[in-house]
């Protein structure tokens, strides 16, 4: 449920107004007063919202059930009692049992969506069916990490290439190699000719004179 919908549009108008009024001081600037929807991933990440949400809903079933069994006790004998307690212990691992379930599915599910998150899908159709089928192969997940989930999603890509953005590839630089020129002297008479020639090659005995 959204803030405007739980406070009624009067209400929330009031509120909206104060805060307004607030943030207009020069103090307020650089860090004003806001509201937000936990639910949204604001302050705390969503599937961390998530979460505590699911356990609160868990817990407090759990013990809903357990003050219903207490009052049920003031009309039972000492076996009755015995037996349910057993009854309720029974329940209890059951119960907590579901929901440790419910929280692995949930953690399993966000961190494949935060996979997928950098996997560049095109449209949220496309992403929905690629979620579906990547939690469907049950990979071995430990650590937030899936195992194998790379090779997979690279399978994915060459079967669907159309269903990614496509990479951007850089242009390979060709470099021009040119034949350096800065000893290729010609010496413009003979004289120089003969200067060159004992320069380079001194007393060589092999030197063409």
């Amino acid at each position: 449920m959204e803030l405007r919908e739980a406070l009624g549009e009067e209400l929330y108008s009031q509120v909206e107004a104060k805060l307004t009024e607030i943030n207009k001081d020069s103090g307020r600037k650089d860090n004003p007063v806001r509201y937000v929807d936990l639910s949204e991933g604001a302050y705390v990440g969503k599937d961390n919202y998530a979460r505590l949400q699911t356990e609160s809903a868990g817990y407090k079933k759990q013990l809903d059930d357990a003050n219903g069994a207490i009052k049920s006790y003031k009309d039972m004998d000492i076996d009755g009692i015995k037996q349910s307690v057993k009854d309720w212990e029974r329940k209890y691992t059951e119960d907590t049992k579901k929901l440790q379930d419910q929280l692995s599915r949930q953690e399993r599910n966000f961190a494949a969506e935060r996979y997928l998150d950098g996997q560049k899908i095109k449209s949220p159709l496309s992403r929905k069916t690629i979620l579906n089928e990547f939690l469907a192969q049950n990979m071995e997940f430990k650590d937030g990490k899936f195992s194998g989930a790379d090779d997979y999603m690279k399978k994915v890509r060459e079967q669907y290439p159309d269903e990614f953005e496509k990479e951007e590839q850089q242009e390979e630089t060709k470099k021009i190699f040119t034949r350096a020129t800065s000893h290729t002297y010609r010496p413009a008479t003979k004289s120089e000719e003969e200067a060159y020639i004992k320069k380079k090659y001194g007393n060589n005995k092999y030197s063409k004179q």
